[in-house]
């Protein structure tokens, strides 16, 4: 059920390179930070400065394992104000540094070639909105993924307003699911947001949501686009993708921002928003 700790969770995971406390959550939220941290660790079984702290170096791990992004540009992206503490909370995690831990990828993932039954291009997508709602599951996991009456069962009264959108899951947690980096030894480790992706001539301002829902803006921004015809291949298309991008060398890297998948009239599309270098 969505409640004030989502939205909490939710805040952790969209901050994660700002210098904000607890304190800001607390405002954020409209309790106080003793209520935050006694209920936070109430909902996830974690505090909310160590929940911040797993999931800045899971990102860590997905740009250490994935870009040639040197390891201070990777700390400042995931909050660290310098290269030494982030190797220190890097190493206290992963038990390796983060030298180490990018080696020990590099070779595994170089033996991955693209995989030709499927094809991967780029593409640049303009400022769009989502509307989101948070789940604490994995997508196999969720039934009815792709079904426009799931993803709207508490949008129908909008449904008028948002004719052109597409059904949609962003997915935070898959990459660093692949590259081993996803704790799991605590509550609600894998997350899937389910929900719809507006065309530009939709736009959800102005419109209040149910409250599970949340607006996404995601500005201007190039993307990897793979096409799949069921969601049992998903991790298939992601492997390839993945592969494709190393492969091909370009200046094109993964992000580290949640990949999306949309459900187009006669196929999936796999999203990996990308950084240029």
């Amino acid at each position: 059920m969505f409640n004030a700790m989502t939205r909490a969770e939710i805040w952790l995971q969209d901050t994660l390179d700002k210098p904000l406390g607890i304190e800001d959550l607390a405002n954020h939220i409209g309790y106080s930070s003793s209520q935050v941290r006694r209920q936070f660790r109430q909902s996830f079984h974690i505090s909310p400065s160590a929940y911040r702290e797993k999931r800045r170096l899971e990102r860590a791990a997905v740009l250490l394992a994935l870009t040639p992004l040197n390891i201070a540009q990777i700390a400042i992206r995931c909050g660290y104000h310098n290269h030494s503490s982030f190797s220190r909370a890097f190493q206290r995690r992963y038990q390796l540094r983060p030298r180490n831990f990018r080696q020990s990828l590099k070779s595994t993932l170089s033996r991955s070639m693209p995989n030709p039954g499927f094809k991967t291009d780029i593409q640049k997508a303009s400022d769009r909105q989502m509307i989101l709602m948070r789940l604490y599951q994995a997508p196999e996991h969720i039934k009815g993924l792709g079904d426009a009456s799931y993803h709207n069962k508490q949008l129908a009264c909008l449904q008028a307003r948002l004719r052109l959108s597409t059904t949609t899951i962003s997915l935070p947690d898959i990459l660093s699911a692949k590259v081993g980096a996803l704790n799991n030894d605590y509550f609600h480790s894998y997350r899937t947001d389910v929900g719809l992706y507006l065309e530009p001539a939709d736009n959800a301002q102005d419109i209040a949501l149910p409250v599970p829902y949340r607006r996404v803006d995601i500005p201007t921004h190039y993307y990897s686009s793979t096409r799949f015809g069921d969601l049992a291949d998903l991790y298939d298309a992601l492997k390839h993708t993945i592969a494709h991008l190393l492969y091909s060398q370009n200046s094109f890297h993964v992000s580290g921002y949640p990949p999306q998948v949309l459900w187009k009239a006669h196929c999936l599309e796999l999203r990996l928003p990308l950084i240029s270098q």
